[in-house]
């Protein structure tokens, strides 16, 4: 009886221990002792195969629930490849390693297929979509879905990108475009500008020389004013001087008539004398001789008499002729201070126009040189607008050409419309644009 108890209480113990071990007080359990009596020692086997089963069955559950633990906190700190490769015979167990496993495989997939896409979306690849008929519902497929809309809306904005850049690029393209003909056109107006503001110094100069020579030709016409004036009152004295020849000729005519009357009658005189000495015979011989000598005097005084008159007829011709001059030449010179006059009055009215000219154009001058001041400033503002306009136009190209980099469906299908410039032709500096 005492080594029956004895059996039992070996077989308590175990129980107590094995007890323990069920509800994980214990790690480990020890065999049960070898007991004596024979149908105790049945009961013992039975217990012992009893104590086996459970504890490889709950150290194979123990592996099992390892890795599910350890699979479980490597996924919750992000890690989805890891999984469950210990089996276990009980079908719950199996069953929930498999669904762990499963869920774990979804979740790597999907992971995995937005970090490609992610990547993909990084290069600028817009065209693949993220799966989303790995789950059914919930906040992941609510995130695979928004992985898509955020494509959709990306793809959507590259879109309006990728046209306004094209558009930009266009339209930066025409600005530069635009600017370079500007530049040019100010360069050209600059040009011509300056043209003709040397072109105004010029007949500034020209008019001032001008207005120079038209006082200059107002004095020498007042100067040729007084000489007419003079040289008619010269003339008239001439006049009257030829008046006085004339009448002092008529005089000397008088006279010469009264010489030739004496050197007729002296003559008469010293024939009646000679006579009278040829009849007062050797005593009138002396006065014959005086009277010959008084008669040849006499002869000598008609023939100086009448060369006198000859003299005193062309001086006489030549008076009338120098009369007839003056007086002509008198007349001339009212003509030609009337004439005068006129010319004076002519040249003070193209002074005083010439000096009006002088200071208008002086005015146009000075607006010009302003106007050339701006078109030069205008034209260093058109080149830097032109510069800028170029760099607009390459920051524009980089920014279109960046966008065109990117893959996204719809991206062939856009078009901008163009607009074109045709027949443009320049007109004295301005141009004239037919769109």
């Amino acid at each position: 009886m005492f080594a029956l108890g004895n059996d039992v209480d070996k077989i308590n113990t175990f129980l107590d221990e094995f007890e323990k071990y069920l509800i994980n007080e214990k790690n480990s359990i020890n065999t049960i002792e070898k007991v004596k009596n024979k149908k105790l020692q049945i009961i013992e086997e039975k217990i012992q195969r009893i104590s086996n089963i459970l504890k490889d069955k709950k150290t194979e559950d123990l592996k099992v629930y390892g890795e599910i633990m350890l699979s479980c906190e490597k996924l919750s700190d992000g890690f989805t490849d890891d999984y469950i490769v210990s089996q276990s015979s009980d079908a719950k167990i199996f069953y929930l390693c498999k669904t762990i496993n499963n869920m774990s495989t979804k979740l790597d997939k999907s992971i995995s297929e937005v970090i490609t896409k992610l990547q993909e979306y990084e290069n600028k690849n817009y065209l693949n979509e993220v799966d989303t008929t790995l789950f059914r519902g919930g906040k992941l497929k609510e995130l695979l879905e928004g992985i898509n809309s955020l494509k959709e809306k990306i793809t959507e904005n590259l879109k309006k990108s990728v046209r306004e850049s094209l558009v930009l690029e266009y339209e930066s393209e025409n600005l530069r475009t635009e600017a370079d003909i500007l530049a040019k056109s100010s360069m050209k107006q600059a040009a011509t500008i300056e043209e003709a503001s040397a072109s105004i110094t010029e007949i500034t100069n020209n008019i001032s020389e001008s207005r120079k020579d038209t006082d200059t030709m107002a004095h020498i016409g007042k100067k040729l004013e007084d000489s007419a004036r003079n040289s008619k009152t010269y003339s008239s004295k001439t006049l009257n001087s030829m008046d006085g020849i004339k009448d002092a000729v008529s005089k000397a005519y008088d006279s010469i008539s009264a010489i030739s009357d004496i050197a007729f009658q002296t003559n008469i005189l010293s024939l009646n004398a000679a006579v009278e000495a040829a009849t007062a015979g050797e005593a009138g011989k002396g006065f014959a001789v005086v009277a010959q000598e008084v008669r040849n005097l006499a002869n000598r005084s008609a023939e100086t008499a009448k060369n006198i008159q000859q003299l005193m007829d062309i001086l006489q011709e030549k008076t009338n002729e120098g009369t007839q001059t003056t007086t002509l030449m008198t007349e001339e010179y009212e003509v030609l201070s009337g004439n005068i006059a006129q010319t004076i009055e002519l040249i003070n009215k193209v002074n005083t126009s010439t000096k009006e000219q002088e200071q208008s154009i002086i005015q146009i001058n000075n607006a010009v040189s302003q106007i050339d001041t701006l078109t030069q400033q205008n034209a260093e503002v058109a080149n830097t607008v032109k510069d800028i306009a170029t760099q607009s136009y390459n920051i524009a190209t980089k920014a279109a050409n960046t966008a065109k980099t990117a893959q996204f469906v719809g991206k062939e299908d856009i078009k901008i419309r163009k607009r074109e410039a045709q027949n443009r032709t320049f007109y004295s500096g301005e141009e004239r644009r037919k769109f």
